[in-house]
């Protein structure tokens, strides 16, 4: 319950085009003013949300409104590993071979892929997430432009402030513009987080099954 009415609050403060205020949350989430301020100060807490004060009224908007989504270049090549390591070393993983790999696809990707389709988010003039696109013309034998998120990374310090959202819907709408009409990526069965964020962006179960042999 929690959580739904937490992530109502951040769905309209993201479609408004400015600050809502308190009356205005508790009429559209049909609850007491009581309530909704109860949530508003714990996400604040959070750092989810925050408000301008214009006279005696607050105006509420969520961080993500901070974040500014530009395109990535080699320079940010440093910054990248750095939030990849840090979520390996939270992920309790010591996988080298992984950071290895991030290195090897991110700089290939920057090289030679499309600067559209590779995104990262600043906060204050810092990287704290990233994303890695690319289009795919023939897939599972389909003769049909695919989208594929290849790799996503937001700095645990910064997350669940509409980052990786606001990364998502930038890739999302570049992936329109090159008249890409399905999207792919591939999760992990564990990985609930990640599941729920892309479903948040309105990503389903494909009627695929994944194969794979050790050889």
């Amino acid at each position: 319950m929690e959580t739904n009415i937490q992530d109502g609050i951040l769905n309209i403060l993201q479609s408004a085009r400015s600050g809502v205020q308190l009356e205005e949350l508790s009429e559209q989430l049909n609850l007491t003013r009581h309530t909704v301020a109860k949530y508003l100060e714990v996400m604040r807490a959070e750092g989810k949300i925050h408000y301008n004060k214009i006279g005696r009224t607050k105006l509420w908007t969520d961080v993500s409104k901070d974040v500014t989504i530009r395109f990535l270049g080699m320079d940010d090549l440093d910054d990248i590993l750095r939030i990849q390591e840090k979520i390996i070393k939270e992920q309790k993983s010591n996988s080298l071979d992984r950071l290895v790999s991030l290195k090897d696809t991110t700089v290939y990707r920057l090289q030679h892929g499309d600067p559209l389709l590779n995104l990262g988010a600043d906060i204050d003039g810092k990287l704290v997430g990233f994303v890695l696109g690319e289009v795919r013309r023939w897939e599972f034998g389909r003769g049909e432009m695919t989208g594929w998120i290849l790799i996503l990374g937001v700095d645990s310090e910064y997350q669940g402030m509409g980052v990786g959202r606001k990364l998502g819907s930038m890739l999302l709408d570049h992936f329109r513009k090159k008249n890409v009409e399905k999207v792919r990526t591939l999760v992990e069965w564990y990985e609930g987080d990640l599941i729920s964020y892309f479903k948040s962006l309105g990503f389903n179960l494909l009627n695929m099954l994944p194969l794979e042999k050790e050889i």
